[in-house]
């Protein structure tokens, strides 16, 4: 008799972690049974960075711009609010990192708010030594080299902390945010970092782009699509009205709002079309 199991999408390695300074998460993905087709890059409270094994990843922030994108190497791109277009291409592999926005002046010499949220080439910030590692990671023999080969150059690439950190209070109220992932009313942020709501708007808008708003939504639509993917794994299924209410949203209804907002779908439609990619492990932190 034949075998009924359906062929591995996705080859995934993950990387220990904060492997890295500023690294949230370092995944390795090679696409093996994919078929050719247009993927969506999710907006998330941490930037995505990406350094290709192949000749690079084509994305754009629309399906009509995708078109004309060119295969980049290394993308990283700014805190975006709407789902980019990535294209999905069978062998296509790299290195995918989740970075903290507030590592983004350490480990790239700019803050995250200069950052394109349209354009993702990202090569001129990988520094001078930048062709040269991308050239060793091609030719890297499995996960670990390639893993140790970004670690090395990111450390070698960290800024003196003392000099690129952002401001104290930025810092703290980022931490608040995290730990409640993104629940923290917006009103009692300021009063607990000891500045106005006017100033640290500013230092969010200054540093990452975005407003403290926006930054919880994004956690928050960033920690129910972890749930929704987790129960899919563990269950086949995903409860949309128990993930809308662990994840602080007032019902289902808003938690549709949030993903149609983020990705143009519904929470259903997303999960039913990335179904077969969750399962084989996509849509872990940081395998965008």
């Amino acid at each position: 008799m034949g075998s009924t199991e359906r062929p591995v999408a996705w080859d995934f390695a993950m990387a220990a972690p904060h492997s890295a300074p500023g690294v949230a998460s370092m995944v390795g993905y090679r696409g093996l049974d994919v078929p050719d087709a247009v993927h969506l890059g999710l907006p998330s409270a941490s930037l995505t960075f990406i350094l290709s094994l192949d000749e690079g990843v084509e994305a754009a922030d629309t399906l009509d711009a995708l078109s004309a994108a060119r295969p980049n190497p290394v993308i990283l791109g700014g805190l975006h609010v709407a789902a980019s277009r990535v294209r999905q291409r069978p062998g296509q592999a790299g290195v995918q990192l989740a970075v903290h926005p507030l590592a983004c002046r350490a480990l790239f010499g700019v803050p995250s708010a200069w950052l394109d949220v349209s354009d993702f080439d990202g090569a001129e910030f990988l520094g001078p030594q930048g062709a040269r590692v991308l050239d060793r990671l091609s030719r890297s023999r499995g996960w670990d080299e390639a893993f140790s080969l970004v670690r090395h150059h990111l450390v070698r690439r960290y800024r003196d902390l003392e000099a690129s950190a952002p401001p104290a209070a930025l810092v703290h109220a980022w931490t608040l945010l995290e730990q409640s992932r993104g629940r923290l009313p917006i009103g009692a942020l300021a009063p607990q970092v000891g500045v106005s709501a006017r100033h640290l708007g500013s230092l969010f808008h200054n540093e990452c782009g975005r407003s403290p708003k926006t930054v919880a939504r994004l956690m928050r639509f960033e920690h129910a699509r972890a749930r929704i993917t987790e129960g899919i794994r563990k269950n086949g299924r995903a409860g949309f009205a128990q993930v809308a209410a662990q994840a602080g949203f007032s019902d289902q209804a808003h938690l549709n709002r949030e993903f149609v907002r983020f990705t143009g779908l519904s929470p259903g439609a997303w999960s039913a079309g990335e179904f077969r990619n969750i399962q084989d492990g996509a849509h872990t932190p940081g395998a965008e």
